[in-house]
C-alpha cells in the first residue's frame, strides 16, 4: 500500500508538470507578456482570446496542486533516512509554502483575466502580483531543494535510499532558481520577469526538478514493492 501511495505521488508530479505547461500555452504565457508593457498593452493582452486564457489559467490552478504530491513523497523519502526526520519536516514546510505560491500565482492571474472592462492599471497590478508570486518566491523552492540535498547526502546507511548524485542535482536545481528573484529590479533584459534568467531558466529548471523528485519517489516505491513480498 505504501508503494502504491508513493507511485501516486510521483505520478501526480508528472501530471502536474504536464498540466502547468498546457496551462501556460493555452493562456498564451509562452512567450510571456513583457514586464515593460504598458498597462493598456497588458489589458489588451487579456482582452484577446479571454476565455482561452481563463481556461489555461484554470488548468494552471489544477496543475499546481500536483506539486503537493511531490512534497509528500519527498518527505517519505527523507523519513527513511536515519536522522532525517527534522529535514523531512523542513522540506514539508517549505514545499507547502511553494505549493501555496504556485496556487496564488495562478489565482492572481485569474483575477487579472476575470474583468476585462476594469481599469488597465488594476489588471496590470494583478498580473504583476501573479508573476511575482511564481518567480520572486524562488527562495522557498531553493530551500526545499537544498533540504532534500542535505538529507540525501547525509544518509549514513551502507545502502542509501537514493544515490549521492540525486543530492547534487537537487542542490544545482535549487541554486539555479535563485537569480530569478532579481526580477524585482528590472523591467527589461534577462532579469525581467519575461527574460532568460527570471523566466526561461527557472521554467526549464523547475520542470526538470519536478521530474527528478518524481524519479526519487519512484525509486523508494520500487524498494518498498520489492520488500513487501519478502515480509509477507
Amino acid at each position: 500500500m505504501n508503494a502504491r501511495s508513493l507511485n501516486v505521488c510521483a505520478a501526480a508530479g508528472v501530471i502536474s508538470l504536464v498540466l502547468i505547461l498546457v496551462g501556460f500555452v493555452c493562456a498564451d504565457f509562452i512567450p510571456p507578456p513583457k514586464a515593460s508593457w504598458s498597462a493598456d498593452h497588458l489589458a489588451a493582452f487579456y482582452g484577446h482570446h479571454t476565455d482561452l486564457k481563463r481556461f489555461g489559467i484554470l488548468v494552471l490552478v489544477v496543475g499546481t496542486m500536483g506539486f503537493a504530491g511531490l512534497v509528500a513523497g519527498m518527505s517519505s523519502v527523507l523519513d527513511r533516512i536515519p536522522g532525517g526526520a527534522t529535514l523531512s519536516r523542513l522540506q514539508m514546510v517549505t514545499g507547502a509554502v511553494g505549493t501555496l505560491c504556485l496556487l496564488l500565482f495562478a489565482m492572481l492571474l485569474g483575477v487579472a483575466a476575470f474583468r476585462t472592462d476594469r481599469s488597465a492599471e488594476i489588471t496590470q497590478a494583478f498580473h504583476d502580483a501573479g508573476w511575482f508570486m511564481a518567480f520572486l518566491s524562488a527562495p522557498p523552492f531553493a530551500m526545499q531543494a537544498l533540504t532534500i540535498a542535505g538529507g540525501v547526502i547525509g544518509d549514513p546507511s551502507p545502502a542509501p535510499v537514493l544515490p549521492r548524485w540525486f543530492a547534487y542535482a537537487n542542490a544545482a536545481f535549487g541554486s539555479l532558481l535563485l537569480p530569478g528573484a532579481l526580477l524585482l529590479f528590472f523591467k527589461t533584459g534577462p532579469f525581467a520577469y519575461h527574460g532568460l534568467i527570471s523566466f526561461w531558466l527557472p521554467l526549464v529548471d523547475f520542470g526538470a526538478w519536478m521530474l527528478l523528485m518524481a524519479w526519487g519517489i519512484r525509486q523508494l516505491a520500487r524498494a518498498d514493492a520489492a520488500v513487501a513480498p519478502a515480509v509477507a
